[in-house]
């Protein structure tokens, strides 16, 4: 019997076990999925949670492929250390350690606009309204990279809350708050203001989780000045062919979310079997289409882009008959993103009615 190739995934996040899924559907390779972690760490849900393990032994896995999915890690901790071996329960008593310091505070300060900054000050004060909290970020806008809607909602709604949010603040001395500790500091910023608070977060600084193979990414450009690993369009590691990195490990330019590093994982899961079976790889994010909620990936995403443009060169050259096509691709498009969102709309509201019911049933 001959012997499976061996693929060996980095990294048990939403990257690593999306491609770990999408290689194991033929059966015909042998996937190690290799993380410090004994067990799935949902990190969207993790400021809510606020209020299988290293070869500890020094063995070699031999690949003939490899993944790396290491994600990143956060100085809020948010996510667990990336260098550290937690079990489930550890991880645990540390959110429910930072939901004690959190009862016990009079004042919270969060340091950072972004999406884990806002979230972190808001299920605070949805679990506890009376709560004084301060919201600090270096930029003139809160979420600065997502749309002028979400930036507006947001602080509307932080403002609505009593929060106190102050743009425009850089902290130039941390007084001495370490990552992933949430405690009791006073900071000072670039223009020598102190703040102080009961309980601080530092909800800045995510960087690439690379730190522990970052020697082995000694090639001409393979490590950015961050610590991202350079990856060609096909996501494969520049100056490696058989090795891949995906979601925010690497230097693709794009808004570093599960969703996307999900998706990005089935295309290199795809890549590594084109390569193997000696065909062109797909590049990346060319493969990938979105018609509302559904993101699909693959050959023929890339070929209907592809197919896509080539129609719409050719209307604006003022052809009757591509122009007609191309206006019933558009409708049809449209008509299949309309359905997208009432079927969300009507499962939004049935989430809704649930958690109302519940909430009315509830005792007192």
């Amino acid at each position: 019997m001959a012997t499976r190739p061996r693929v060996v995934v980095v990294g048990a996040g939403f990257a690593g076990l999306a491609a770990a899924r999408e290689l194991s559907k033929t059966h015909a390779y042998e996937v190690t999925v290799v993380d410090p972690k004994d067990y799935f760490c949902y990190v969207p849900a993790a400021p809510v949670n606020f209020v299988e393990g290293e070869s500890a032994s020094g063995e070699t896995l031999a690949f003939d492929y490899a993944l790396l999915a290491t994600g990143s890690v956060y100085a809020s901790g948010v996510k667990p250390p990336a260098d550290v071996l937690l079990t489930r329960t550890q991880r645990l008593k540390q959110f429910a350690d930072i939901r004690a310091k959190i009862d016990k505070a009079a004042s919270v300060l969060i340091v950072g606009g972004g999406p884990v900054g806002v979230e972190v000050a808001a299920e605070i004060l949805h679990r506890f309204p009376a709560k004084k909290v301060r919201l600090v970020c270096a930029h003139s806008t809160l979420l600065d990279r997502m749309d002028p809607q979400a930036k507006e909602f947001a602080a509307k709604w932080l403002h609505q809350n009593g929060v106190e949010v102050v743009t425009g603040m850089r902290i130039s001395d941390w007084g001495g708050l370490t990552d992933g500790n949430p405690a009791a500091a006073t900071l000072t910023t670039t223009k020598g203001e102190k703040i102080s608070a009961d309980l601080v977060f530092k909800c800045v600084g995510v960087r690439p989780a690379t730190a522990l193979y970052a020697a082995s990414l000694q090639g001409p450009g393979q490590l950015s000045r961050s610590g991202a690993i350079a990856v060609e369009p096909t996501l494969q590691v520049v100056g490696w062919q058989n090795v891949f990195a995906v979601g925010d490990c690497n230097t693709v330019k794009e808004e570093k979310t599960a969703a996307l590093a999900g998706v990005a994982a089935r295309v290199a899961a795809q890549n590594i079997v084109l390569l193997d079976a000696g065909k062109e790889l797909q590049r990346y994010p060319e493969c990938v289409m979105q018609m509302g909620s559904n993101v699909q990936a693959g050959t023929a995403p890339a070929r209907f882009k592809a197919f896509f443009g080539w129609v719409f060169v050719r209307m604006v050259a003022g052809s009757g008959f591509w122009s007609w096509v191309y206006r019933q691709m558009v409708k049809q498009w449209l008509g299949m993103l309309v359905k997208d969102v009432r079927k969300n709309g009507k499962a939004a509201g049935a989430a809704a009615a649930q958690t109302a019911n519940g909430a009315a049933a509830a005792p007192a």
